[in-house]
C-alpha cells in the first residue's frame, strides 16, 4: 500500500464493503501479484490462519506462509528489529521503489505511514498468521528477551543499557530516517525541527516562516531510537534520560554547513527534542536586504561607520535580532577592522571575525569575557545580549574608551531600551555620551504573491489600528506555491530610534518612557506599528499581522 497519498479512513469492522473498496482502490496502483506459497505451514488447518485467509480475500491481498518463503536481505535490512518486533511486521522483498511487507493486521494504517516515512519506499502489504509473523521475526531480526530486559532495567544495568541505546541509534534505517528528516527541514528553510512523543504516536514539527506546522506522525516505538541517534549526533549521554541535555552538530548540504542546536527534555510521554537550523545561507544576510527604507538604511549605515558608541538592538525571542547584528557585522567588516563577539551561543560562523563562546559552568560570563578582550585591540565589540548591569556597565565603558559595540536587549520598543539601561544601573551620562540608537524590530509574514485575495478583517482591528471601514487589505490564501499557507518567507518590521542632543537632554534619572518615545517621534522616529501598516498597505503583509506585532 502506498503510504503518501492515501487519506482513508479503516475502520475495524472487516464486514463493511467500503473498507473494502477502499483498500483495494488505494492498493490497485502500487500492489504486485505475489505468488502464494504451495506448501502452506503445519499450521494451515487452524482457526487463526484460516481467519487470515478469509481476511486476505476480503481486501484483496496475498496471503503467505512465511515458513516457506525466500526472504529478501535487502528487504530485511530497511526495517528496524525494534519496530518489527514491536507492530509484528516483516519485510519479504525489496523492488524500488516497492517494499513488500506480511502481517497479521492488514488495517493498521499507522503502520503503513511509519513504513513508508523509515525506508521512504511505498508499502505494499501481504497477509501471514500472527503465529508466521513471529516466528519469522524472531528467526531475521534474532530473540528478543523482555524479561531479561526489564531484570537489567531494575538493576540499574546502565552499561548493558547504554550498548542497547546505541545500538537502536546505529541500526541503519534510524540513521536514515534521522538523516531525512534533517535534509527535509533543510530543504523546506525550517528554522527549527520539533520531535514531540504523544500518549500513542511522535508528532515531527517544523517551524516555517516563524509557525510550527506539523509535517507526519510516527510510530511511538520508534522513538528511543530516534532520540538515541539525535544524542549520537549531538555528542550526549545516551543513556541518561531524566535530566535535560543540550547538544550540537552540523550537517553538511549542497556544499554549505548547517550548524544545529540539540535540546533534549524529558515528558511524561518520553523525551522530546528541538533542533535548532543555524544556516548561513539562509541566516546570514546584508544591510540592503534587511528591509529598510531608503532613508533608514542610510541612518543606519552611518551609525556602523562611527567609530566608537553604542548601538542596541532590542525585541523579544525570534524577532530577528541576531539576524540584523550579523548583517551589521558585515557592513563594519568592509571598514578592516578587528571585530571580536561574545556570544552565548555563536549562532553563524563568519570568517575573518574572532568569536567567543560564553561558557557559563566555567564562570566565564559577558561580563568577563569582555574585560579580557578589551586587552585583545578589538575595533569593533559585538555583546550577544546585555544581561545585567556589569555586562551593561562595561559595554557603555567599552563604547567610551573608543570601541564600537553592538548589542541586543530585551525590551518592547527603542524607548524602553534607553530607560532599562537605566534601571539596570548605568548612569545617566555614561548613557549621554555613548549610546548611538536602537533598533526594535518584529518579524512578519509576508504574503505569498501568488494567491493574493482581498483580507477579510474584523472590525475591532481596524478600530485599533485606526484604519477606514473601506480600506482593501489583502493576504495569501495558499496556492501550490506556498505549500497552501498564504505565506512566502518573512520580514522585519522595526522603529529606529537615532540619539541626537534632542533626546540625550532628557536622558535623566527616573525619565518616563513616553517622554523618550514621544520626543523620537518629534525628531522623526516612524513607530514599529505603523511601519507595518505601510507594509500592509503595499499588499507585502495582511493587516492581520499588523495586528498581531503591533505596540500600544
Amino acid at each position: 500500500m502506498s503510504t503518501g497519498d492515501e487519506k482513508q479512513t479503516v475502520k475495524s469492522d472487516v464486514a463493511d464493503d467500503s473498507l473494502s473498496d477502499a483498500l483495494d482502490a488505494a492498493l490497485k496502483a502500487t500492489r504486485k501479484p505475489i505468488e502464494t506459497s504451495k506448501s502452506p505451514s503445519s499450521d494451515a488447518n487452524s482457526t487463526e490462519e484460516q481467519s487470515r485467509r478469509k481476511l486476505a480475500d476480503r481486501l484483496g491481498l496475498p496471503f503467505v506462509s512465511l515458513h516457506d518463503y525466500e526472504f529478501d536481505e535487502e528487504a530485511l535490512v530497511l526495517v528496524p528489529a525494534e519496530f518489527a518486533r514491536n507492530n509484528n511486521v516483516i519485510p519479504l522483498r525489496l523492488k524500488n521503489p516497492h517494499l513488500l511487507v506480511a502481517m497479521a493486521n492488514p488495517m493498521q494504517q499507522d503502520i503503513y505511514q511509519s513504513l513508508g516515512f523509515i525506508t521512504g519506499l511505498h508499502v505494499d502489504i501481504a497477509v501471514a498468521s500472527l503465529k508466521d509473523v513471529q516466528w519469522a521475526v524472531q528467526q531475521y531480526y534474532g530473540i528478543q528477551d523482555d524479561e531479561l530486559a526489564l531484570e537489567s532495567m531494575d538493576n540499574h544495568d546502565e552499561p548493558a543499557e547504554e550498548q542497547e541505546l546505541e545500538r537502536l541509534g546505529s541500526e541503519r534505517p534510524i540513521v536514515r530516517l534521522v538523516s531525512n528528516i534533517i535534509r527535509d527541514a533543510i530543504d523546506r528553510k525550517a528554522s527549527d525541527i520539533h520531535i514531540r512523543p504523544r500518549e500513542k504516536n511522535v508528532e515531527l514539527i517544523y517551524r516555517l516562516n516563524g509557525t510550527l506546522t506539523t509535517i507526519r506522525f510516527f510510530s511511538k516505538s520508534l522513538l528511543a531510537a530516534v532520540v538515541s541517534r539525535i544524542k549520537i549526533l549531538g555528542g550526549m549521554d545516551i543513556a541518561e534520560r531524566r535530566v535535560p541535555q543540550d547538544g550540537r552538530s552540523c550537517v553538511r548540504s549542497d556544499n554549505y554547513v548547517v550548524d544545529m542546536r540539540i535540546s533534549i527534555m524529558p515528558t511524561v510521554e518520553g523525551e522530546s527534542v528541538v533542533i535548532r537550523l543555524l544556516n548561513a545561507n539562509v541566516g546570514l544576510k546584508s544591510v540592503s536586504e534587511l528591509g529598510f527604507s531608503k532613508h533608514d538604511e542610510d541612518v543606519f549605515r552611518d551609525l556602523l561607520h562611527k567609530s566608537n558608541g553604542i548601538f542596541l538592538v532590542t525585541g523579544p525571542t525570534g524577532s530577528g535580532k541576531s539576524t540584523t547584528l550579523y548583517a551589521a557585522l558585515g557592513e563594519v567588516q568592509k571598514q578592516n577592522v578587528n571585530i571580536i563577539t561574545v556570544e552565548d551561543p555563536v549562532e553563524y560562523h563568519m570568517d575573518g571575525i574572532e568569536q567567543i563562546q560564553i561558557n557559563h559552568a566555567t564562570g566565564y560570563t559577558f561580563a568577563r569575557a569582555l574585560r579580557n578582550i578589551l586587552r585583545h585591540d578589538p575595533d569593533v565589540i559585538l555583546v550577544g545580549e546585555i544581561r545585567d548591569q556589569e555586562t551593561g556597565k562595561i559595554a557603555v565603558e567599552s563604547a567610551l574608551t573608543g570601541h564600537l559595540v553592538l548589542s541586543t536587549l530585551h525590551t518592547n520598543d527603542a524607548a524602553g531600551a534607553i530607560t532599562r539601561l537605566l534601571e539596570m544601573g548605568v548612569e545617566p551620562y555614561l548613557l549621554n555620551g555613548s549610546l548611538l540608537g536602537v533598533l526594535a524590530q518584529r518579524l512578519v509574514k509576508k504574503n505569498c504573491p501568488h494567491c493574493l485575495a482581498v483580507e477579510p478583517v474584523d472590525h475591532l482591528i481596524r478600530e485599533s489600528l485606526n484604519v477606514p471601514l473601506d480600506e482593501q487589505f489583502y493576504y495569501g490564501t495558499g496556492c501550490d506555491h506556498c505549500d497552501h499557507t498564504g505565506v512566502s518567507g518573512r520580514m522585519a518590521v522595526y522603529e529606529l530610534l537615532r540619539v541626537n542632543d534632542a533626546i540625550r537632554d532628557i536622558i535623566q534619572p527616573n525619565v518616563a518612557t513616553t517622554a523618550i518615545y514621544e520626543q523620537a517621534l518629534a525628531e522623526g522616529m516612524v513607530p514599529l506599528t505603523d511601519n507595518a501598516l505601510a507594509r500592509a498597505r503595499t499588499k507585502e503583509i495582511s493587516l492581520a499581522e499588523t495586528y498581531r506585532i503591533r505596540l500600544n
